[in-house]
């Protein structure tokens, strides 16, 4: 049995994330997010059960694959770093705890559920596509998802809710999709339908080595721009 004095600061230290729960930082459909009992880092809380990846019996908590994703690109300095992540039994209450970056960072945009625009698109298809070269997808990168710094406009990455791992011809695709809308956002969208068009004709032919060739040789490309009128 655990001593008194652990179950005693495990229960305040609940009181206290009930209570900030209750005065959000932010909420989606999935999940809550709000400040932690540490300080300089926020909770992710899942609001409905945890049922896992693929939603099998046994199947590891969605939570930690998540968090695993975020990880990857938190080491690449995109997204905000992982402090550790909870799950409790049968999944309810499953959370992630990372850093809170809101002093460096804010969102831009006018609305929450539009998409970046211009030299944000530029840089955050630029982020993407370096996370499809590490085999990771990220999707819903709308302008709630999506921070900047305040001084130089870097994008970091929030919310891998729906992110996956990719390998062969889909990650050719999450790389390709990440360069072309870059092109498209930096206003040559003409190169972006050719250099689409390339890719996924060799991918119909099977040749899926030569269509990340392509698609390596196109991010290249889109990571030299810097700076669109």
């Amino acid at each position: 049995m655990r001593k008194a004095g652990a179950l005693i600061n495990e229960y305040l230290r609940e009181g206290k994330l009930s209570s900030n729960r209750s005065n959000p930082i932010g909420q989606g459909g999935n999940a809550v997010v709000y400040d932690s009992d540490t300080l300089g880092n926020v909770m992710k809380q899942l609001k409905d059960r945890d049922r896992g990846r693929f939603g099998l019996p046994n199947d590891e908590p969605a939570v930690i694959d998540e968090a695993n994703l975020q990880a990857i690109a938190a080491e690449m300095g995109i997204a905000p770093r992982v402090a550790g992540v909870e799950t409790f039994r049968g999944g309810i209450g499953n959370r992630i705890e990372m850093e809170d970056i809101r002093d460096n960072f804010e969102t831009h945009g006018k609305r929450y559920r539009e998409f970046p625009e211009g030299q944000d698109a530029v840089r955050v298809n630029q982020q993407l596509g370096q996370l499809a070269l590490k085999g990771v997808r990220l999707g819903d990168r709308h302008n709630g998802n999506v921070m900047y710094n305040k001084m130089t406009g870097r994008p970091m990455q929030i919310d891998f809710g729906i992110a996956d791992r990719v390998s062969g011809a889909d990650q050719v695709q999450a790389l390709t999709e990440a360069t072309a809308d870059g092109f498209t956002a930096a206003g040559i969208g003409d190169v972006g339908d050719i250099f689409r068009a390339t890719v996924y004709d060799l991918l119909e032919g099977g040749d899926v080595d030569d269509a990340m060739d392509i698609a390596k040789q196109g991010f290249s490309r889109l990571q030299k721009i810097k700076h669109i009128a």
